[in-house]
C-alpha cells in the first residue's frame, strides 16, 4: 500500500462524497429496473478498497451493498433475483478491512451474495470472459464500478464488457495522472492501452489546458462502445480537473437513469464537484439551471417542423437535459406562440404524444 492510498482513506473530501452520492443514487434506481427483467444482477467493484474511511465514511462496496439492503423495494427485488456483489481488492490491509466491514453487516438476505477477491480484477474478469465466450454464454446483467489508483484500464477489456447485453461501466478518468503520462515516452505502451488507440500522441500537442481537457475526455469517450457516455468533472483545490467521472451504457433507460442522477447530485446543472465542496454546498449554493441552451437549441433544430413529441424525446436523450426541463421549456414556448401543439384528445397532456410545431426564435 503506498502513501497516498492511505492517505486517500484518512481523507474525505467533497470529490470522495460526491462520487459516493452519484453511485448511491443510480444504484437505487439501477437495482430494481434490473431486477425486474433477469434473475440474477452483479455489481462489479473492481478496485474495492477497505470499505470504510477512517472518518467513518462508507467505501463503494459497502455503499452499494447497504443500498440493497436498505432499499424500499428489497423484498419485491430479492423475492425473484439474485444480486452478486463481486469486490476486488488486492492489497492485503484493504482486503482485510473491507472484509472485517462486509461480516459487521451480519446475515444477509437470501438471494444477496458477497464474492470478495483478494486478486487482480482484470486477469479475473479476462479469464471469465473468455470461459463464458467458450461456453457461448452471457454475463448476467452488471454494474461495473473502475475506480483505480491510478491509470491502468485497459480500454479492450471494458469494451469487452459492454459487449454483453446490459452491461454498463462508472469508469474514474483519473486525468491529472492521465495529461502527466502522455509526455513520458515510458508510459507510451499504458496510454495505447488506456485508450485503445495511438491517436492520444496528439493530445500532447494541444497547448491551451481546457481544450486538452476537452479533447481528453472525447478521445476516451469515443473509444468506449458504448451509445450513451455521460461524464462528471471533478475539480481539484486549483480548479484543475483532478478526475472524470464517466459512465458508459448502451441502454436507454441507464442514460436517462445516470442523466437524472447527475441533475440530482449537481442540480446546478454544471455536471462539476469541486474538492473544497462540503455535502451541503453540493445543493444549497446551487442556482436554479439556465434552461436557455435548451431552448435554443430546440428552436436551432425543429424550427419550422412539425414533430411528435415521442420524436423530440428521443432528441434529447443526447442532451444532458431531462424530460421536465424540456417540458418547462415547451410550456412557456406555448404561452409565447413558438410552440403550437395538436393532434391529441380531451385535455393537453405530454403523455399524450401531441404533434408539437416550433417556431423559430427571432431574438
Amino acid at each position: 500500500m503506498t502513501p497516498t492510498d492511505d492517505q486517500y482513506w484518512t481523507d474525505y473530501d467533497g470529490l470522495q462524497h460526491a462520487k459516493h452520492a452519484l453511485l448511491n443514487r443510480y444504484l437505487g434506481g439501477w437495482y430494481p429496473i434490473l431486477s425486474s427483467w433477469y434473475g440474477r444482477v452483479l455489481y462489479i467493484d473492481c478496485h474495492a478498497g477497505r470499505g470504510r474511511h477512517q472518518s467513518g465514511q462508507e467505501g463503494s462496496p459497502i455503499l452499494a451493498l447497504k443500498r440493497l439492503l436498505e432499499h424500499r423495494e428489497k423484498d419485491r427485488i430479492l423475492s425473484s433475483t439474485e444480486v452478486h456483489f463481486v469486490f476486488f481488492e488486492i492489497d492485503q490491509i484493504n482486503y482485510d478491512e473491507l472484509c472485517s466491514e462486509v461480516d459487521a453487516l451480519g446475515t444477509l438476505p437470501k438471494n444477496v451474495y458477497v464474492h470478495p477477491y483478494q486478486e487482480d480484477y482484470e486477469a479475473y474478469l479476462r479469464g471469465l470472459i473468455a470461459e463464458l465466450k467458450s461456453h457461448g454464454q452471457q454475463m448476467a446483467p452488471a454494474f461495473a464500478f473502475v475506480d483505480p489508483y491510478g491509470f491502468k484500464i485497459p480500454m479492450d477489456l471494458l469494451n469487452q464488457l459492454l459487449a454483453f447485453p446490459r452491461c454498463e461501466l462508472l469508469i474514474n478518468f483519473m486525468f491529472r495522472y492521465v495529461d502527466m503520462a502522455i509526455r513520458i515516452p515510458d508510459q507510451s505502451t499504458n496510454m495505447d492501452e488506456l485508450f485503445g488507440t495511438h491517436e492520444w500522441r496528439k493530445l500532447v500537442d494541444i497547448h491551451d489546458y481546457k481544450t486538452r481537457v476537452k479533447q481528453t475526455i472525447r478521445l476516451y469517450a469515443g473509444q468506449l462502445s458504448a451509445q450513451y457516455v455521460t461524464t462528471m468533472n471533478m475539480l481539484g483545490k486549483n480548479n484543475a480537473v483532478k478526475y472524470v467521472l464517466i459512465h458508459a451504457t448502451n441502454h436507454q433507460k441507464g442514460r436517462e437513469l445516470m442523466k437524472g442522477t447527475l441533475w440530482a447530485v449537481t442540480p446546478d446543472g454544471t455536471f462539476t464537484a469541486h474538492e473544497l465542496h462540503t455535502p451541503e454546498q453540493l445543493v444549497l449554493l446551487a442556482p436554479e439551471p439556465d434552461l436557455r441552451l435548451l431552448k435554443n437549441n430546440l428552436s436551432r433544430e425543429f424550427a419550422g417542423q412539425t414533430i411528435r413529441m415521442e420524436q423530440l424525446y428521443e432528441w434529447l436523450l443526447d442532451t444532458l437535459y431531462l424530460r421536465k426541463h424540456l417540458h418547462q421549456i415547451l410550456r412557456e414556448m406555448r404561452k409565447e406562440g413558438m410552440a403550437l401543439f395538436s393532434d391529441y384528445d380531451g385535455s393537453f397532456a405530454f403523455k399524450k404524444n401531441p404533434c408539437v410545431e416550433i417556431k423559430m426564435i427571432t431574438s
